[in-house]
């Protein structure tokens, strides 16, 4: 099989959130023939065109170029009152803007999050949609990963629910399914 190279980010700064253990089971469960790179947003700016105007930042630069070099990106997003934080949306943001073709424009992305609530992050991921869907990226349309209780899943940043490990397995199993589609698809 063609090596698969992903991009991944949370949604969080917090160095211990569960988004971020999140992202790190991911790695690890991942397929074989699947690598993910994993993007830290603590360094990229709030959006604002007088910023831009100036040209990127080195870390929206470095952004955009690993969405670009990227054959797909994970995303793992925290809920905040019922919508995506401000940290996801303001890399979708970054991410969007010129030079064209913009990062997000026909790209795959698999979303995911991680809450000790009890609805997982369903309206996150809605919100997180809708957006990616207005720029033009390609979002995995099944299977899901809504994880509630993330407090009981993790001790110390580490993914410890055998039964979330095995579905996490499954549903990168299916984004590299998915992925793979989209290429041959494409040639």
């Amino acid at each position: 099989m063609k090596q698969i190279k992903m991009l991944g980010f949370a949604g969080s700064l917090r160095k211990a959130s569960f988004n971020r253990a999140l992202l790190r089971a991911t790695t690890e469960v991942a397929p074989g023939h699947m690598e993910i790179d994993v993007f830290d947003l603590a360094d990229v700016p709030l959006y604002n065109g007088d910023i831009e105007a100036e040209g990127d930042p080195e870390p929206v630069a470095a952004l955009k170029r690993a969405i670009h070099a990227a054959d797909g990106v994970v995303i793992a997003t925290p809920e905040y009152n019922q919508g995506m934080p401000a940290v996801t949306k303001n890399a979708i943001d970054w991410a969007s803007r010129p030079p064209k073709p913009q990062a997000w424009d026909g790209k795959p992305v698999v979303i995911m999050g991680a809450s000790p609530g009890r609805l997982g992050t369903v309206s996150a991921q809605r919100s997180l949609r809708e957006t990616l869907s207005a720029v033009n990226a390609r979002v995995m349309p099944q299977s899901r990963v809504l994880l509630s209780g993330a407090g009981k899943a993790f001790e110390s940043g580490m993914l410890v629910d055998e039964a979330t490990r095995e579905r996490l397995g499954k549903f990168m199993n299916q984004a590299a399914e998915w992925i793979a589609r989209l290429e041959e698809a494409a040639a």
